[in-house]
């Protein structure tokens, strides 16, 4: 087991063991079990276990606390199916970036869903209203994530390569 493996395992017993209410909060009890992130890391780390804050209740001083939100991977991989199946319009690769075109409007979808699968080849997503832009660290990297992409486009849609 790496250390993210082990951070991630800790972070979920943390979050059944008490409300954490901040990511300072979060890294402070990390810390105390000899576990020390940058906030950078912390914020990666709570994106990529999809940790959502919740609220206990209705009033204005409600207490707010972070709790793990349990979309599966397999759900996030059927929506961009979906998504590819209606909206995209294009998909090509561009040096070390891919360019997915969509229908007006729904780029950023593409981009949130994207981002949640957490495809190892990207390392970030840049959209607007019909164009997302998906950054990976070389030309391999981007050619692996539209080949990957590519799996989910209708039999019949037609990618520039």
């Amino acid at each position: 087991m790496n250390k993210k493996e082990i951070r991630h395992q800790l972070i979920r017993s943390l979050l059944t063991e008490t409300k954490i209410h901040t990511q300072h909060e979060l890294g402070q009890l990390l810390e105390k079990n000899g576990i020390s992130v940058t906030q950078a890391t912390l914020s990666r780390d709570v994106k990529e276990l999809n940790l959502v804050k919740i609220s206990d209740g209705n009033t204005d001083d409600a207490e707010t606390y972070y709790e793990i939100h349990s979309i599966s991977q397999d759900r996030w991989e059927k929506r961009l199916r979906f998504y590819m199946e209606d909206a995209l319009v294009m998909l090509f690769p561009v040096q070390n970036q891919v360019v997915l075109k969509t229908l007006p409007g729904l780029a950023q979808s593409f981009g949130s869903i994207l981002d949640s699968i957490l495809l190892s080849e990207i390392l970030a997503t840049v959209c607007g209203d019909d164009t997302c832009l998906i950054i990976c660290e070389n030309n391999e990297e981007a050619q692996k994530c539209f080949e990957k992409l590519s799996h989910y486009t209708p039999p019949f849609f037609f990618s520039r390569r």
